[in-house]
């Protein structure tokens, strides 16, 4: 082959694999141009011999950067509580990554698949506002946007990932639906009237031989009551598991965490059967609002000696009762 077409064939060549590199790299930038921005908190990075990862992936579509996302989770017998600013993420960003890394192995519990978890977030548009509680029923702000996602362990050398604030997640209107059917109304506090409503409402609950003076009583002894904690009762079978030593029971209720560690042979002894309760008392207003008729709580009970199937489990119900325990079985 003559010189110059040797020049020309590898001139065709050269040309010919610029172009192909080229439009893979346009091919291989598409990807990442079509990514939605997301941020990161936390670090994927743990030692994977010793530390179980669960992250949370929060879709921020459909949220007002306004407030803050209170991120709540019962994991492998610990609880953890992050709080992020939404007003300094910009109005771009689509979606949180939250990680939450702990020890796989702990007093109460040595992490395995299929154990159960929960991570809620909550969205509080005026955070550390203590809000009063409300007396109208049809007044949907004073339940706070939220979702939780209950799953299983998947892995415990990589993170194991729950989906909060999807599009078809029906955790937040389950709420607002049974809070709008069952919340009853009630009467306005009269120590939020003025002095002259106050004066005049008194003068007309005086009348009809006294009949009204009771239902006045009554009215503000509901009014003083609402501030009574919201008690969770928490019921543990253990006929399977005669022989445990150790077991944790946890219950979290719009944000507050409450737990008890339990001897479960002292217990047995102590109640003469094979089944362990614990109330746990919530405080009705929270930095996020009143508790309220529908709420939903969650509760898990971990221990080394529940495994198998689950060295934790977790189940969850919404508050129906606001004056007397509200009762959950887990296991």
């Amino acid at each position: 082959m003559p010189a110059s077409s040797t020049i020309s064939f590898g001139i065709f060549l050269f040309l010919m694999v610029l172009m192909v590199t080229v439009h893979l790299t346009i091919l291989d930038f598409k990807p990442v141009n079509a990514q939605k921005p997301e941020i990161l908190i936390g670090s994927t990075n743990a030692d994977e011999k010793n530390n179980l990862v669960v992250m949370a992936k929060i879709n921020l579509q459909n949220i007002d950067k306004k407030g803050i996302i209170k991120v709540v989770g019962v994991i492998n017998g610990e609880d953890f509580v992050k709080n992020i600013p939404l007003d300094t993420l910009k109005d771009s960003t689509k979606k949180l990554k939250v990680t939450f890394s702990m020890n796989k192995d702990n007093e109460i519990n040595s992490a395995h698949k299929p154990d159960e978890f929960f991570v809620c977030a909550y969205h509080v548009k005026n955070p550390n506002n203590m809000k009063s509680v409300s007396f109208d029923k049809q007044n949907d702000a004073t339940i706070d946007y939220f979702d939780c996602n209950e799953g299983d362990i998947q892995s415990t050398t990589s993170p194991t990932e729950a989906s909060l604030f999807k599009a078809k997640s029906q955790v937040f209107n389950k709420t607002a639906t049974y809070y709008n059917m069952y919340s009853k109304p009630k009467m306005v506090s009269f120590d939020t009237l003025g002095n002259d409503t106050i004066e005049s409402t008194t003068n007309n609950l005086s009348n009809n031989n006294g009949k009204q003076d009771n239902k006045k009583s009554s009215i503000i002894k509901e009014d003083n009551n609402s501030n009574k904690p919201v008690q969770v009762k928490i019921i543990v079978p253990m006929d399977d598991k005669k022989n445990a030593k150790k077991i944790k029971i946890m219950a979290m209720l719009k944000g507050q965490v409450k737990s008890a560690m339990v001897d479960v042979q002292k217990e047995f002894d102590k109640i003469g059967g094979y089944t362990i309760e614990r109330t746990f008392a919530f405080d009705r207003n929270t930095d996020m609002g009143p508790i309220q008729i529908g709420d939903r709580f969650h509760t898990c009970v971990i221990g080394k000696e529940l495994y198998p199937p689950e060295g934790s489990e977790c189940e969850k119900r919404l508050i129906k009762d606001l004056d007397k325990p509200n009762t959950l079985a887990a296991r």
